[in-house]
Formats: structure tokens, C-alpha cells, sequence
């Protein structure tokens, strides 16, 4: 689709700004010469935004995890649809994301959802199609899930990237709860935070520049096995056990911290890979 004039991003904010952080970082990360991954539809987008995006300029390790977090993210979608030609990915607060257009394999049906003001910025670069489907709804308005069409034993992956900690613990039982509930047989992959960075908004080097707030934290990700029955953690992927292939990218004070003491943050971020069965 071409992007052929200047967009206001005005009505994007709180929680919804956020969205704005990972595409910057995407931007940023397509520019390098060591790119681990690349997004020209990112950098479209950002040339043609009139947005202040040098205010996250200097947000190092919230950029290093975004590209982290991108790359596994497409590592696991890309796995499950090699699983699983036929599948449904259902992506939950997919912002600006462009996830469908790395790892489309011709065959899987997927399905973009958030905020109704998102989607409509959303629709201003973004195309929809019969297996690329948007839906502006609130993810805690599951009224959304009766949209969802899907065959019986048909695979579906959820994936929920950069919402968790915006939610109240009760939302986000909430969502898990929803989801095994309609799809007793899924995968579901998001990303958390530690529950001591969720009570530091107002330090964190990009989301303090804007008015979205941590609301939720977890330390332990088996913690969710006890939401409910037929919920498996699957894997937990940390992001500061990558940071030694990016050496490049850290500053020179970051390179002098010994690997004992980067172990004392590893929950600061990380990704959680669940499996549902029926809980009946």
C-alpha cells in the first residue's frame, strides 16, 4: 500500500502511545548495518508520522529488548506456522505491528485486534485482506471472540506483545481465562515484566515520555499454572540472557557489569510461552 502523505498521530495516547516506542525501535534497528531483522514498512510509517519520536532517541535498553522480543516473537510464530500450515494467529494490541508480513506462509488466517483508535491509525498503512483481518474492539471486550472463525481441531497461536503490563493482574486472568476458555487447545506467547520494574514507570528510560503506566508484574512465570487447570508454561525466554550476542549495542558501562549481576535483572523482561488444554 502506498503511504503518500503525512499522518497526525494526535489521537494516540495513553496506553495506545505506547505503540509508537516499538516502532521507533523497529525504525531504529532497520537502520543498522547489523540489523538482526528488517522492517521497511517501520521505517515508511515513521517518515511519514508527525510524531516526536526523538524523545525515546535515547532509551538504549528499551530498543535492545524491543528487537529482542521481535525476534523471538517471529522465531515462535514462524515455528508454529511450520507446525501448522492452516493455523490461526490471533494478535492482541497488534499497534503498528507488521509481524503478518514477515512470516505470512501463504495459508494462515490472522487476525490484528485493538483499540478502535488504533485501528483506524492502523488503516491508514496497512491493508486488510481475507487472512489478514483487523477488529477495533478492547481486548477485555471479549464480545470480539464470537468474530473469531476457526474450524474445529483447527491450530490457533495467540500472541499478546507489549500489553501484559498495562493490565491489572485481574484483566489479564481475565484474558488468559477467555482464551482457554474458547480455545481449549491453543498456544498463547506474551510478554511480562518483573513485578519490581512495574512499580517503575516513571524511571523507565521510553514509557515514562508518555502517560501509560505499568500496572501489572510477575516474577515467576509456573505462577500461572495456578490460574487455572489445563494451563502449561511451556518456556520462558529471558531477555538479558541475548544481550551478550549484541555487544555492539550495549554503552561501555553495560559491557563492565559482570554476568552474576546481569542475573539479578533477567525478569525485567521476558517472553512466556504457554499450552492450554480443557479445564472441564
Amino acid at each position: 500500500m502506498t503511504i503518500d502523505r503525512i499522518e497526525s498521530a494526535e489521537q494516540l495516547t495513553g496506553v495506545a502511545e505506547t505503540l509508537m516506542i516499538t516502532l521507533y525501535a523497529r525504525y531504529l534497528e532497520t537502520q543498522r548495518s547489523d540489523r538482526v531483522f528488517r522492517d521497511p514498512k517501520a521505517v515508511a510509517i515513521v517518515e511519514r508520522t508527525r510524531y516526536n519520536f526523538e524523545k525515546y532517541a535515547k532509551g538504549w535498553a528499551s530498543q535492545l529488548g524491543v528487537v529482542i522480543r521481535v525476534r523471538e516473537f517471529d522465531r515462535l510464530v514462524t515455528n508454529f506456522l511450520k507446525r501448522y500450515r492452516g493455523a490461526t494467529v490471533i494478535n492482541l494490541g497488534c499497534g503498528l505491528c507488521t509481524r503478518f508480513e514477515r512470516v505470512d506462509n501463504g495459508s494462515v488466517c490472522w487476525y490484528d485486534v485493538d483499540f478502535p483508535e488504533v485501528i483506524e491509525f492502523r488503516r491508514k498503512f496497512f491493508k486488510e485482506s481475507d487472512r489478514n483481518r483487523f477488529m477495533a474492539t478492547s481486548i477485555l471486550e471479549f464480545a470480539w471472540l464470537d468474530d473469531i472463525k476457526i474450524s474445529p481441531q483447527q491450530p490457533v497461536l495467540i500472541v499478546m506483545e507489549g500489553v501484559s503490563m498495562y493490565l491489572t493482574e485481574e484483566e489479564n486472568r481475565a484474558i488468559v481465562s477467555q482464551l482457554q476458555a474458547r480455545f481449549p487447545q491453543a498456544e498463547f506467547v506474551f510478554d511480562v515484566i518483573s513485578s519490581s520494574l512495574a512499580k517503575r514507570t516513571k524511571i523507565h528510560d521510553t514509557v515514562s515520555q508518555t502517560d501509560a503506566e505499568f500496572q501489572f508484574g510477575i516474577d515467576r512465570g509456573r505462577t500461572l499454572e495456578s490460574w487455572g487447570e489445563g494451563i502449561a508454561l511451556e518456556n520462558e525466554i529471558y531477555y538479558l540472557e541475548q544481550y551478550p550476542h549484541y555487544p555492539k549495542r550495549l554503552p561501555w558501562w553495560a559491557k563492565l557489569l559482570s554476568p552474576a549481576l546481569l542475573l539479578l535483572f533477567k525478569n525485567n523482561g521476558r517472553i512466556l510461552h504457554l499450552k492450554f488444554s480443557s479445564n472441564r
